[in-house]
Order: C-alpha cells, then structure tokens, then sequence
C-alpha cells in the first residue's frame, strides 16, 4: 500500500533536512520545500494526505501558506511548527483550520506520533504507516528486520543492539547506500562530536563483521563524506 504522503515546509534547511530523513525512516513519503512559495507550487502540483507548515518563514509564512492551501482544500490535515506563540496568534492558527501545534524545539519521536495519530483520526489507515515501519530488508544473502533488529542468514539469527539497528536500516534507506557522517551522528546519537565519530567507527565495523558471510557485501570508506552500503 502506498505510504502518507507528506508535504514539509520549513526555512530551516539543516534541521528540515533531518526531519524529512527521520520521517522517511519511519515510512512517510515525504516533499521539502524551503519556502512558503515553493511550498505552495508543491500543493498544487502534488497530492498530499497532511501538510507541516513552519509558522515563521519570510515573505510567505506558515499562517499565509496555509490559508491558500484551505482555499482549495478544506481537509487536508494542517500541522504548524513554531516557536513559542501568544494565545492569539495559536487561536488565528486554528481558525486557519490547524490541526495541531509543535514547539520547537522538538522531540522527532513526538512528532511522529502526533502525525499518525492524527493520520488515524481522519481515516488514512494505520496499517499503510506499520507496514513501512515492518519493512524487511533484503541485503545480499541476508534479511534484515529493523522492527525486531535481527539479521537473517539462513538459519543463522544475529540480534543487534539498538543503534546498530539503526545504522543499518539508515544504509538500507540511503541513495545508493552512501551515509554521510555529521548527519549520520546526528540521527543516530543526536550530537556530532569527535567522540560519537569514533564511536560510529566502531558499529560500522560491527556491521562489516556482521554481514562477513556475503562476499558480495561491503562497506566502503567514501572519502570525505563516510560510508557506502555496496552489494556487487
């Protein structure tokens, strides 16, 4: 079945960057724009089961953005990201048909469950959201469940710890298998420091002894930039 589609938009590129990637993890397709104009061309163009408006943007604000988008849509469900905002502005929100408010900063894990909380309330299914969630992973020889965090090799069971888990389902649901280290460290640790960069040394060498068994499995050092998940 085919997942939520998502529209995001947000000025802030790093950090709407992170969330699309985490959201995307979690099984929604998802469309960033940086702007309220883009964004608004992206409705238009797109077909979207819930929209991620951030209030504060220059030239077209969130509030702006979502009253075109109710001009032509009264029930696509609305969600505002924001700052700390007066009981005034929150109620102009929710006359523009808002669905709910996230504060910023905020916890990725929360915004996921308001999304499909609020996703369940007007009728998309669940089931579209935990079947991408339970997705299997097929990775040469091997069958990677991120759900139960074991890797299948015939009769062989490996369970992996958490961030393992993790690192693996990030390869898996990369471009061309290719991670990139500073986002990498702040997906999985939410920090970039020299320390969690070791760190992330060490649990790519775990994977490489994991997935051993598969000649045909590598993970490459891309210089630069990190690493690359290769099947030949």
């Amino acid at each position: 079945m085919e997942a939520p589609h998502l529209l995001l938009v947000d000025d802030d590129q790093v950090f709407s960057t992170l969330t699309q990637e985490f959201l995307e993890m979690k099984g929604f397709r998802v469309t960033l724009k940086h702007s309220g104009e883009e964004g608004w061309t992206a409705f238009r163009q797109g077909t979207f089961h819930l929209c991620i408006l951030d209030v504060k943007m220059p030239f077209k604000d969130g509030f702006s953005l979502a009253s075109d988008i109710r001009s032509v849509d009264s029930r696509v469900p609305i969600v505002f990201l924001t700052g700390v905002l007066d009981k005034d502005r929150r109620i102009e929100g929710f006359h523009l048909g808002a669905d709910d408010y996230i504060t910023k900063p905020f916890s990725m894990e929360e915004l996921h469950l308001r999304l499909k909380a609020i996703l369940r309330r007007v009728g998309v299914q669940d089931e579209i959201v935990a079947d991408q969630e339970k997705k299997i992973h097929n990775i040469g020889k091997y069958r990677f469940d991120p759900h139960t965090r074991e890797l299948y090799l015939d009769k062989n069971t490996i369970k992996m710890t958490a961030i393992e888990a993790r690192l693996l389902e990030y390869f898996c649901q990369s471009p061309d298998g290719i991670i990139d280290r500073t986002t990498t460290l702040r997906r999985i640790w939410n920090d970039d420091d020299q320390l969690r960069g070791r760190s992330l040394n060490v649990y790519v060498s775990k994977l490489r002894h994991y997935l051993r068994e598969d000649a045909a499995i590598e993970i490459l050092n891309v210089h630069g930039e990190g690493y690359q998940l290769v099947v030949r």
